[in-house]
């Protein structure tokens, strides 16, 4: 049996030595519970412009008795991805999904003194619950029954990729779903308690002992004294601060469990997911999900589980900037495996550097829509983007809210990037003219029918890739762009020497309109993401002649 051919190299995803990006959505949880729903979806995210899909394997369908595998629903993810020329990242749905464990097996959740629930105070009230609902399942982190079991089902998963004719449609999986504890700050089960008391291990003083003067464990330990040896409350002290420590290594070290058996046996990329926090609304641990991947403790996850290739965020939240921003550090490589269904968060991650994107719910997307638009344009320059993303010479701009203009430099040049919109109402004021009429109610980026309508990303936006020394390729829609290549008395001397509209097929550019004139102001469209390639031209003695003008 050959090795993967997938694999990462300083911070990127290659296949067979080339970088790649993985680009299209996630899958609702249910979906790929059933073959006819794996076909019907992965041909909508073909359809759509995708060439990945980000698709559950449950526990509790995968054995549902103990030792006995069946993995008939991972073949048919393989036969169907094969088809549509699909690539897989699955996500391994065992004792934990988002804070919870429904997808652990009818024999696991049935036998609670072999594996043993987690006991919680519940003095907070988590997210997405309602007074009088049906408890919920939640297994102790800190039962090695439990931990040993999953990781024997997560490598037998594994296993049968390995086996797999079509095993390299595999390019990565994910360990567990959202992981953490809700409604406390702390697991306080019986196991719990036991490891709470006991010697913190040597591993975790080794780490806390190195940490950065502002991360959360190290300030903890320094202002506990700085022991060698202890207990986790001697070692960190007491609250809601040194549960989250404790949890997140808990968490880390299962996560730790599953990927060195699974590495064992089939060594793809593996990676854990985040349910963000601290975030608007959920101020404290235990609101989000206490002891997951959350901003506090990446760096106790990233010494607890160094078999993880990656963990990553899932973003629901407004200020995608800053998630992917805390996300994209030294030796953690960005990814978004879940995220809104909104194109200018897709720009964002890509421009700082992300390796793949992935709108959640994505069999709900509507086809030919904005986000659909953006990647039909993406997959077809995932090469030469990823080398750029590399090299440094992709940026992107999303203008929010009350901002007309974002400034960066890129390839040499200085770049101001005007909304469309502002700009043109300006300019209508300036002469006098009449306010621009309402922008136009766009379509949605979901289609009939599906569980929540989302709109249509209505901010500017654009990733801007330099191409070569004078040439910039820009994707998407509603900016203006001006550059300044200042000489060294700071005068410009640039000018646009062309402007192309175009369209990718086959990973080929075919050029349509040059644009001059007045079309030179809106390069992109406003109601519809788009594609242009700007050269510039820098004339000759343009510096000398500013200069004698100073001289005089």
């Amino acid at each position: 049996m050959s090795a993967p051919r997938w694999r990462m190299v300083d911070g990127g995803l290659q296949r067979d030595g080339a970088p790649v990006l993985l680009l299209g959505g996630q899958l609702h949880n249910s979906t790929s519970s059933s073959p006819e729903a794996i076909a019907a979806a992965l041909r909508h995210v073909r359809a759509l412009g995708g060439n990945t899909v980000i698709a559950p394997v449950c526990w509790d369908l995968s054995e549902p008795e103990e030792g006995v595998f069946d993995f008939s629903l991972v073949d048919r993810l393989l036969v169907e991805a094969e088809g549509n020329e699909l690539r897989l990242v699955l996500l391994w749905f065992g004792a934990f999904k988002n804070a919870g464990s429904t997808y652990a097996p009818r024999w696991v959740r049935a036998d609670p003194e072999r594996f043993p629930r987690a006991r919680v105070s519940g003095r907070i009230r988590p997210a997405f619950t309602y007074e009088g609902a049906t408890s919920k399942p939640v297994l102790s982190v800190f039962s090695s029954e439990l931990r040993e079991a999953d990781a024997r089902a997560f490598a037998a998963l594994l296993d049968a990729i390995a086996r797999h004719d079509l095993r390299d449609r595999v390019a990565m999986v994910q360990i567990e779903n959202e992981v953490g504890i809700l409604a406390d700050s702390r697991d306080r089960s019986a196991a719990a308690e036991a490891v709470w008391a006991a010697e913190a291990p040597e591993e975790f003083v080794a780490f806390v002992r190195d940490a950065a003067a502002d991360s959360l464990a190290g300030r903890l330990w320094r202002a506990a004294g700085s022991r060698a040896t202890g207990t986790w409350a001697e070692l960190l002290g007491e609250g809601p601060d040194a549960d989250e420590v404790f949890m997140a290594w808990g968490f880390a070290a299962h996560a730790q469990e599953l990927a060195t058996r699974g590495a064992a046996v089939w060594p793809v990329p593996f990676y854990a997911n985040a349910w963000l926090g601290p975030q608007p609304g959920q101020p404290d641990p235990g609101q989000y999900p206490s002891g997951g991947p959350a901003s506090r403790v990446l760096d106790v996850w990233r010494a607890a589980a160094p078999a993880l290739a990656m963990v990553s965020p899932d973003i629901y939240v407004d200020d995608a900037a800053s998630v992917v921003a805390t996300y994209a550090f030294e030796g953690n490589p960005l990814f978004v495996p879940e995220c809104r269904l909104r194109a200018g968060d897709a720009v964002l991650a890509l421009g700082r550097g992300a390796l793949g994107w992935s709108a959640f719910g994505v069999d709900d997307a509507r086809i030919g829509g904005q986000s659909s638009q953006l990647l039909r344009l993406l997959t077809q320059i995932e090469g030469p983007l990823a080398v750029a993303q590399r090299e440094g010479r992709v940026a992107a701009v999303v203008l929010g809210p009350g901002v007309e203009s974002h400034e960066f430099v890129l390839g040499g040049y200085r770049l101001v990037a005007r909304g469309l919109r502002a700009l043109f109402d300006r300019m209508l004021r300036d002469v006098g003219v009449a306010d621009l009429p309402p922008a136009p109610d766009l379509p949605p980026e979901t289609s009939p029918g599906a569980r929540m309508l989302v709109p249509h990303d209505t901010r500017p936006l654009a990733l801007v890739v330099a191409e070569s020394d004078d040439e910039f390729l820009v994707i998407g829609e509603g900016l203006a762009f001006d550059f300044f290549a200042d000489d060294a008395r700071g005068v410009d001397a640039v000018e646009i020497d062309s402007v192309v509209e175009g369209v990718f097929e086959g990973g080929r550019w075919m050029p349509g309109r040059a644009l001059n004139g007045d079309e030179r102001l809106d390069v992109l469209p406003t109601d519809r993401i788009g594609a242009v390639r700007i050269r510039l031209l820098r004339p000759r003695g343009a510096g000398d002649h500013h200069r004698k003008e100073d001289q005089r």
